[in-house]
């Protein structure tokens, strides 16, 4: 092998292993904000975003290097550091350990099956391995997912489940607004009898409806992290089913680039087939 071509594949490994930090990074993300995807506010948009953009990061720098980076034990050497790189990027942790794992098992079952795509083709084309590329985005969302409620799971075994502050804010201002509208239009009362009024409301509203709806949740709370890990894939599998196609896009703009550049090169084998007929 070439220094050249070494040269290139290192390349190529660091960029797959750098787009795997990211990835665990945005999965420790979700994993530390889980809360937010029951808000499903501006906040959880972002974070949704960045763990999009990390999942659509290595598609594209995992395609690369399962085309381009032979023998294919190097290829899985790489995708073995990138999840290495990932698990890093958590916290290292039960769930981060089990989340890099699948990562690992979906990024060489992947690089198998772009390997034996192109074995099995007569003409390079990025459309060949597009399957692959759906399945390797789903089994992104799988390892997010799995961190995020292995994470969650932890947190409620160790500290019990609590309605996040946000949220109680959120239920307790859709409850008192109503309410409150009503009470300011009181002319007879003074701004100290509203406020007081309003507290002694929001008082009762603690005690006969928040706290009891927490403690019904409470009797189900092992299952809180599953819901929670489910409703983030839902969202997830929506999105890679509109948006799949996104990282072939950009794959099928940087071959021929790097074919233009003497990156790569195109290469025509002849080979030998064996067919089973009849006389």
């Amino acid at each position: 092998m070439s220094p050249l071509k070494v040269a290139k594949i290192m390349v190529l490994t660091i960029l797959l292993i750098a787009a795997g930090f990211f990835f665990g990074s945005a999965c420790e993300r979700i994993n530390q904000q889980y809360y937010l995807i029951l808000l499903l506010d501006r906040d959880f948009l972002y974070v949704l975003l960045s763990l999009l953009l990390a999942m659509a990061t290595v598609a594209v720098t995992g395609g690369l290097v399962a085309v381009l980076v032979r023998p294919f034990w190097i290829c899985v050497v790489a995708f073995a550091i990138s999840a290495l790189a990932a698990f890093f990027a958590w916290e290292v942790s039960l769930a981060s350990g089990v989340a890099a794992l699948i990562y690992l098992i979906v990024s060489l079952l992947y690089s198998r099956g772009v390997a034996e795509a192109l074995d099995n083709t007569l003409k390079f084309s990025v459309e060949t391995i597009s399957g692959s590329q759906s399945r390797l985005l789903a089994g992104l969302a799988i390892a997010a997912c799995a961190s995020l409620y292995f994470g969650y799971a932890v947190e409620i075994e160790e500290r019990g489940f609590a309605l996040p502050p946000a949220m109680r804010d959120i239920i307790s201002e859709m409850t008192m607004a109503p309410m409150r509208a009503q009470i300011e239009a009181q002319t007879n009362l003074t701004s100290d009898e509203k406020n007081a009024l309003l507290a002694q409301i929001m008082g009762s509203l603690e005690e006969q409806w928040m706290r009891p709806m927490e403690e019904m949740i409470q009797s189900y709370e092992r299952f809180v992290p599953l819901m929670v890990a489910f409703m983030l894939f839902q969202a997830l599998a929506v999105i890679i089913t509109l948006f799949s196609w996104l990282p072939i896009v950009i794959l099928a703009m940087i071959f021929p680039t790097l074919t233009g550049l003497g990156v790569a090169k195109k290469v025509t084998e002849m080979r030998e087939m064996e067919r089973l007929t009849m006389d």
